[in-house]
């Protein structure tokens, strides 16, 4: 049965780097990912933003490893080889795709 269960709270703060990923119309996702949580070796058929909320990811790609924290937005291109495990605390991200070709190459 739905419900709707009436707020009390009606003012929210959205960080602005998370506001820029939001397309014009359309959504964003939130990840959480639990300590140890390994997204093997995949790609993507669009360009991905994530946008680093909390916690740390020991993030991979084909050339490269860091370990992304708090604040660090990661822009992958389309087709890019990549790989990802949350550290200890886990983390929570927020996940933009796009068209493939937006991101500007080097950026």
């Amino acid at each position: 049965m739905t419900r709707i269960i009436a707020g009390t709270k009606t003012e929210f703060s959205i960080d602005p780097a998370i506001l820029e990923l939001l397309p014009a119309q359309g959504c964003v996702e939130l990840q959480r990912d639990a300590a140890g949580k390994v997204h093997p070796f995949h790609t993507h058929p669009v360009d991905e933003i994530l946008f680093i909320v909390s916690g740390r990811l020991n993030f991979m790609w084909e050339g490269g490893e860091r370990v992304c924290g708090a604040g660090d937005t990661i822009l992958l291109p389309a087709g890019t080889l990549h790989q990802s495990q949350a550290l200890d605390e886990g983390a929570i991200y927020v996940i933009a795709t796009r068209p493939p070709t937006t991101l500007a190459a080097g950026s």
